[in-house]
């Protein structure tokens, strides 16, 4: 079994959820940022793969000055980006300030640029579920990834902020509600509820009285928009 330890580059939350997780499986890393004064050369030579852990912005030009020939294996972790100077590895996971247990980490999936080397060589002692999908679908991955994860959090943040600041409620109200979402979202073949899943425009109308002069309402605008178009393709 190859000992080596990988290095990761970087210092931000997914830097310290990786390294957590590699202590967990008992997996030698270390770690180089560039507030470090060792030169990043030295940490390269005797990794067994480099893990590139920094912004997505950054990544094409960190690979460009720093890749030279006869490295171990660059893996960048971007959803998004496509190159040929790493291999594009990413976990399909939200990561928070806090760091997670065991089982939360093995049940992430990683999605991998089809025909890079392949997870299991990268990875051999990680028993996560991994799956290729091409690089030209990327952007699109990442673009749904984003939509699904980012966009409901701020949704959710939305709601919370209000039910505390306008309607003097606890936002813990709203947890039993985000659970029942999550799971239907799961488990059901038609999780939607509510007015838009009634065809209740009148109750639609009238949200939207209420959120006028909220930027959220051109949002809701948005949703029932995408929504109605979907209806009308389905019967078309």
């Amino acid at each position: 079994m190859d000992t080596r330890p990988y290095l990761l580059v970087g210092a931000g939350r997914l830097s310290h959820h990786l390294g957590h997780y590699f202590d967990l499986e008992s997996i030698a890393w270390r770690r180089w940022h560039r507030g470090m004064a060792a030169p990043l050369r030295e940490a390269v030579s005797d990794c067994r793969a480099v893990l590139l852990l920094i912004s997505d912005d950054a990544i094409e030009v960190f690979l460009d000055t720093n890749v030279c020939p006869g490295d171990p294996p660059w893996i960048h972790c971007s959803g998004s980006l496509v190159t040929t100077a790493a291999v594009g590895v990413h976990p399909l996971m939200t990561f928070s300030d806090e760091l997670y247990d065991l089982e939360v980490y093995r049940e992430m999936c990683f999605v991998c640029d089809r025909g890079g080397t392949p997870f299991r060589d990268l990875f051999p002692q990680l028993a996560n579920a991994s799956f290729e999908i091409d690089p030209e679908d990327k952007v699109l991955y990442h673009a749904l990834c984003t939509i699904a994860g980012n966009f409901t959090t701020l949704l959710w943040h939305k709601a919370f902020a209000e039910f505390e600041e306008r309607l003097g409620l606890p936002r813990s109200v709203l947890f039993p509600y985000l659970d029942r979402v999550a799971d239907n979202l799961k488990s059901s073949t038609s999780p939607l509820t509510g007015p838009l899943a009634r065809g209740d425009g009148r109750t639609v109308a009238r949200h939207l009285e209420a959120l006028a002069g909220d930027r959220f309402g051109d949002v809701y605008r948005a949703c029932v928009a995408a929504f109605e178009a979907d209806v009308r393709r389905s019967r078309s």
